[in-house]
């Protein structure tokens, strides 16, 4: 028998795109790293900590998968990208007034806690830790950030700020384990939340673990269609004790990290 649904309330669906966007900034922030700043209202009032968009590059066949970095109030929203093959290269060369297709927002976001968050952006994986942060801040949450890069760059201020860079131009020298005990001990976190290179998350996991403290690491993995069809960006984690698969690109990219199967 049909249930009367006609009373019920069912969350909005929210459209992916694909969107046609106009370019409004795109410049270097570090040696080979990028900020991209697009205007869509779609992802501006839609787009949570965490989640990701994909651009059409070129006349290349597979979209290439970015995290949403920051929010404007002018509906504009920045993407951090890195220059590391034909994809990349071509966002390089888009200017003010030009036009990128995207779809998105993709994937699952952060769970915001107030638990004295550490914050931990590794490599161009500080962008859904910027957006993080800027979310706390509308929340009034209080956090502490680490920002590891290999030399300095220049990135929009960020509340209590650590920057760590393995050429020491700025802030600590060195890599994410060289600090990150101290910085434990020195902020008494109860949570941490960290994107980054692998090695990075891997040491961040285990020191969470050694210190009991709840981790959610954003998963940075080569995606195909991003969409969840192919398969092609599965992870093994845990869930109630038994090795399982899941899709990064529709299952997280977010997962708790004390669940990921890390070799």
């Amino acid at each position: 028998m049909m249930q009367n649904v006609q009373n019920q309330s069912f969350p909005p669906v929210i459209k992916k795109g694909p969107y046609t966007s106009e370019v409004i900034e795109n410049r270097k922030i570090s040696e080979d790293i990028y900020i991209l700043k697009l205007r869509s209202p779609e992802i501006t009032q839609n787009a949570l900590p965490g989640q990701f968009v994909s651009i059409k590059c070129k006349d290349l066949l597979l979209r290439r998968p970015f995290s949403v970095a920051k929010v404007y109030d002018d509906d504009t929203f920045a993407l951090i990208y890195k220059v590391i093959g034909e994809g990349t290269q071509f966002l390089t060369g888009l200017k003010p007034g030009n036009t990128a297709d995207f779809i998105g927002p993709m994937g699952n976001s952060f769970t915001i806690e107030d638990k004295n968050p550490l914050l931990i952006g590794c490599g161009v994986g500080i962008a859904p830790i910027i957006y993080l942060a800027q979310k706390m801040d509308e929340k009034g949450i209080k956090y502490n950030c680490i920002i590891g890069t290999r030399t300095s760059i220049d990135l929009d201020p960020i509340s209590n700020p650590c920057f760590l860079t393995e050429d020491g131009t700025c802030g600590l020298k060195g890599r994410l384990d060289h600090h990150l005990e101290d910085i434990i001990a020195q902020t008494g976190t109860k949570k941490i939340y960290i994107c980054g290179p692998n090695p990075a998350m891997i040491y961040a996991t285990r020191a969470a673990k050694k210190h009991g403290i709840e981790i959610e690491v954003a998963l940075e993995k080569v995606m195909a269609c991003g969409t969840g069809v192919c398969m092609g960006c599965v992870t093994e984690i845990t869930e109630n004790g038994e090795k399982v698969q899941r899709r990064v690109c529709r299952d997280g990219p977010i997962f708790n990290g004390a669940n990921i199967i890390w070799e």
